[in-house]
């Protein structure tokens, strides 16, 4: 049974089915050993992540942990994460396990973040292998300098993106090309006559071990369905129809490609570092068992994240490593593209993952990266998108920097809704009860209006999918390993015109 949203509101939900408390870092109430000060962040407040070292151990850390916690009245108790086993992995997973270490009683004065300095003042090699459970938080725009901020209600005025018949499965086309699948890593994606009968475009069936992908808990209420978590009376979530509204750019600029569905958070649009992780684990399970064939899988050619957050001591950003970036790398390993939005905030400072991506220099001629040897042809590109206005300038609320490789439109996009969506708010009737004005949370046509960098990466992730889709089209018969994945997602990346000119090591 699902646990009811719980006061006050800065809490996550994780993946048990419980409320996490989270906290807001102040940047005056701790340094780091040092002289560093911390920077905004969020994190869960009871608990920290240890990485394996080399040989996957745990022990002396975890013992270090235990003292420094007991010293402040606060126990402990750890939960391994739990690496998937593939029957096509071998050489792929990182083999680093890692271990979630949960907080008893902790206090507003010393928690996670202050076992973390405790712990970073005895070991300093420790302190890159011990990290909090950041709170990541997904792209949409907030509003301010003009900008709009929500999603309103609008009207598609033409026919529906022309789709290839299915052939044998939703899979395949009726003339026998292999359709790219881009997984969209968000709220799930909710009715639209788009993508179901009388086709089948969100692979909605898709299970690993007769589970969800998502380790986002099934019984919460769906942001995509009802989209409503305190009942009919109120309105819409901040995050409601978020995926779905993804889904819609990618069907609108690569109609044959499949989507699938993987649902990481609910309407609050927030998720723990640690359960995000794990849903990455998890598809990357699913994609390799599609590569070896096993009946009821399929590989995934591309995946979408709009969502990122940022670290505590940005000192650390060339370096930081956590579970996420290991997971993301084996994806990338295992020959899937990703592709992640910028952030929302108009500002220089890295989100994570987009702050992960290689620098570039983003040129008329197309991106290079600064340092070549960041690409190699073992993996394909990381690639952070940030969000251009109508007229092709960069959006006021778009973070930018050196690690973002794109720039795409996310400034009122024009994409699908859950046709189930109508809110508690209402329009008004004017004065001579002739007219209403807009009835803001009512998209029971399906269409509306958003902004943020949230829509602008799958825009680049569609192009992808869609040069993919060309190649197979024209005879190319894609891998079903690894190392041929990587090698047909770089032919994409290319062929899209505006990224990386070559494939490292490999001539096109």
């Amino acid at each position: 049974m699902s646990e009811p949203m719980p006061e006050p509101e800065l809490r996550v939900r994780d993946h048990a089915g419980g409320w996490r408390p989270v906290r807001e870092v102040d940047p005056e109430s701790y340094r780091l050993p040092g002289g560093g000060r911390v920077a905004p962040t969020r994190y869960v407040q009871d608990r920290v992540i240890v990485r394996g070292d080399a040989e996957g151990g745990h022990n002396a850390l975890l013992d270090l942990i235990t003292t420094r916690a007991r010293e402040q009245g606060i126990t402990v108790t750890t939960s391994d994460f739990v690496q998937a086993q593939s029957r096509a992995g071998a050489g792929v997973l990182h083999g680093r396990p890692d271990v979630e270490v949960r907080l008893d009683d902790v206090r507003d004065d010393w928690d996670a973040l202050g076992l973390m300095v405790a712990v970073a003042e005895d070991a300093g090699e420790s302190r890159a292998r011990l990290t909090l459970d950041h709170v990541i938080t997904g792209h949409k725009n907030k509003g301010g300098f003009g900008d709009p901020d929500e999603r309103i209600p609008a009207v598609y005025p033409g026919a529906a993106p022309v789709r290839t018949p299915d052939g044998a499965s939703p899979l395949v086309t009726a003339g026998g090309v292999e359709r790219p699948v881009v997984a969209v890593l968000d709220t799930g994606i909710g009715a639209h006559s788009w993508f179901d009968e009388p086709r089948t475009v969100v692979l909605r069936d898709a299970l690993l071990d007769g589970q969800p992908i998502g380790t986002f808990p099934e019984e919460d209420v769906d942001a995509e369905r009802d989209g409503r978590r305190d009942g009919p009376a109120s309105p819409l979530d901040t995050f409601a129809g978020h995926g779905t509204f993804i889904a819609g750019v990618v069907h609108q600029i690569c109609p044959d490609a499949a989507i699938l569905p993987v649902r990481v958070y609910g309407g609050a649009g927030t998720v723990s570092e640690w359960d995000f992780a794990r849903s990455l684990e998890r598809l990357l399970e699913f994609h390799l068992r599609g590569l070896a064939r096993v009946p009821g899988y399929f590989p995934v050619d591309v995946v979408v994240i709009a969502s990122g957050y940022y670290l505590e001591h940005p000192e650390d950003d060339d370096d930081y490593e956590g579970i996420y970036r290991g997971r993301l790398r084996d994806l990338r390993r295992a020959g899937v593209l990703v592709v992640v939005s910028a952030g929302n905030d108009g500002s220089a400072r890295k989100s994570f993952p987009a702050g992960w991506a290689p620098p570039v220099r983003r040129t008329a001629e197309g991106t290079t990266p600064v340092d070549p040897s960041d690409l190699t042809p073992g993996h394909t590109p990381l690639i952070a998108v940030a969000a251009s206005n109508p007229d092709g300038t960069l959006a006021a609320f778009s973070n930018d920097g050196p690690w973002v490789a794109a720039v795409r439109p996310g400034v009122n996009v024009l994409s699908t809704m859950p046709t189930t969506f109508d809110g508690a708010l209402r329009g008004e009737r004017t004065a001579d009860g002739l007219r209403h004005t807009i009835d803001l949370d009512d998209f029971t046509r399906g269409f509306g209006t958003w902004s943020g960098t949230s829509f602008a990466s799958p825009h680049l992730a569609a192009q992808l999918a869609a040069a993919l889709y060309a190649r197979r089209s024209a005879g190319e018969v894609p891998a079903h390993d690894p190392q041929g994945r990587v090698r047909d997602a770089w032919h994409a990346v290319v062929e899209v015109g505006d990224l990386y000119s070559e494939m490292p090591g490999v001539p096109v």
